[in-house]
């Protein structure tokens, strides 16, 4: 049987058999060499601004907001002062960990874009991409420039002002290009227009407003980023390719982790911190400032990934074990202190003491036991919920094996193992080729089964 199966060759194609692989998004010539020279200029400019104005940035950190006179979003004011002090922290600490994140910010996506820009820079995709990352974290994602240079003078405020926003109205209107550089659907390209008016008013004439067109932006920016995520959808589902779907999933992957962390982060500090807290530029540098970076990195190292891998890892078996492991420990950790409860709570009603040892070490004990049952079962509860096709495909393949150890017929087999692929990769097209014998015509040496959608053909 295994000869056989050696002798056998079998091509499955799936995904879109009309859509080219590859797109062609490469530039040449004159172009080429002007967007090279525009993005190193750029980010030379970026860097060079962003070191030259940190000293500055470090003192008006230092400089506490005195009342009655307009002060930045991270300038402490004097209940920050009695905070701060409280915690045993000086100004200049804060200061100066609040000039490290976002110099490393800075730092990492000026990296990240170089790294696109070394590897892919003829292909204008990439090059947009890393465009993208320089301006967003050099001018978008700090408020360096923004607090230091802009208000200086009317033509640096016009200058930052301009690389903000073709920062953040790229970072948006990425997902409307990504991964072929094309606009799908096609009227998107006017969705993207709107992105760039929206953050022109944003940074340029926000303020000769009143404070009701808050609620409008957000509704706006809400309204765009509900567009960017329905394409991506289209898009996947629609007109990718293998390879593309691929590379969604890697910056979908990245995109919904770095969300889903920062959300959850807001979420239990408004649970469980005080409100005055919540405000304190303290608590916006230590923890917020560190969180939000943090999860946000995720997103441009998603992208790296998808441009870079030329073989991507397999984004389903990272995922899968995201959401297994996930959803494990929220469990044990929910179960674990629920149950260090209610047994203190018995302990305290039999011995008058709330805390006792053994109350940890059997809950330990306990978590421990439930650990490898509860893994297994989740993990079938996603593969049954999520990943049916995978599921089955374990099933119909076990199966399978078990055919082949009991079926003679060759013909059987060769359609048993048609119909197996059929059902778990479901391709397009399924070619079965099996070498005859080695005396006959080279011409004449195979035999082909074709099988494509639901009919079985031969040749």
């Amino acid at each position: 049987m295994n000869q056989v199966m050696n002798q056998a060759t079998l091509i499955a194609t799936t995904g879109s058999p009309d859509s080219p692989e590859d797109r062609d998004t490469q530039l040449r010539g004159r172009w080429l060499l002007i967007a090279q020279a525009g993005w190193i200029v750029l980010t030379l400019l970026i860097l060079a601004l962003n070191a030259v104005m940190l000293p500055r940035y470090d003192t008006l950190l230092q400089s506490p907001c005195q009342l009655g006179t307009p002060c930045f979003r991270l300038q402490l004011t004097p209940y920050d002062l009695r905070l701060l002090h409280q915690l045993g922290l000086s100004l200049g600490f804060l200061a100066a960990y609040q000039v490290m994140l976002d110099a490393v910010a800075v730092s990492v996506y000026c990296f990240l874009g170089a790294l696109i820009f070394w590897r892919r820079s003829a292909d204008w995709m990439a090059l947009f991409c890393a465009f993208m990352l320089v301006l967003f974290g050099g001018v978008g994602l700090t408020n360096i420039l923004q607090d230091t240079l802009a208000p200086i003078s009317p033509a640096w405020y016009a200058l930052i002002g301009t690389l903000e926003v073709f920062g953040q109205s790229g970072f948006l209107v990425f997902f409307f290009l990504f991964p072929s550089g094309r606009f799908v659907p096609r009227w998107t390209r006017w969705v993207a227009l709107c992105v760039l008016v929206y953050w022109i008013y944003l940074v340029f004439f926000i303020n000769i407003f009143n404070n009701n067109s808050v609620k409008v932006t957000n509704l706006v920016f809400f309204t765009l980023l509900f567009c960017a995520v329905g394409a991506q959808i289209y898009r996947y589902r629609r007109v990718s390719t293998l390879k593309e779907r691929q590379q969604t999933k890697w910056v979908v992957f990245g995109f919904v982790v770095g969300i889903v962390g920062f959300v959850l982060f807001l979420i239990l500090g408004n649970a469980f911190l005080p409100k005055t807290l919540l405000k304190s530029s303290v608590l916006s540098t230590l923890v917020a400032g560190t969180c939000t970076y943090g999860f946000l990195l995720l997103v441009p190292i998603s992208i790296v990934i998808a441009i870079l891998r030329s073989r991507l890892y397999d984004i389903d078996v990272v995922i899968n074990r995201t959401l297994v492991y996930g959803s494990l420990t929220g469990i044990l950790g929910a179960f674990y202190a629920g149950l260090i409860i209610g047994l203190e709570s018995l302990a305290g009603l039999f011995t008058g003491q709330a805390s006792q040892p053994t109350v940890l070490v059997i809950s330990t004990l306990a978590i421990a036991a439930l650990f490898q049952p509860l893994r297994r079962r989740i993990q079938n509860l996603i593969d049954r919920r999520f990943y049916r096709r995978k599921y089955n495909a374990e099933k119909t393949l076990a199966a399978f094996n078990a055919t082949l150890r009991s079926e003679v017929d060759l013909n059987e087999l060769r359609h048993h193992l048609l119909a197996v692929v059929q059902e778990t990769v479901q391709p397009t097209h399924v070619s079965l080729w099996l070498r005859k014998n080695n005396q006959e015509s080279k011409t004449n040496s195979l035999t082909t089964t074709t099988f494509t959608s639901s009919s079985t053909q031969q040749e």
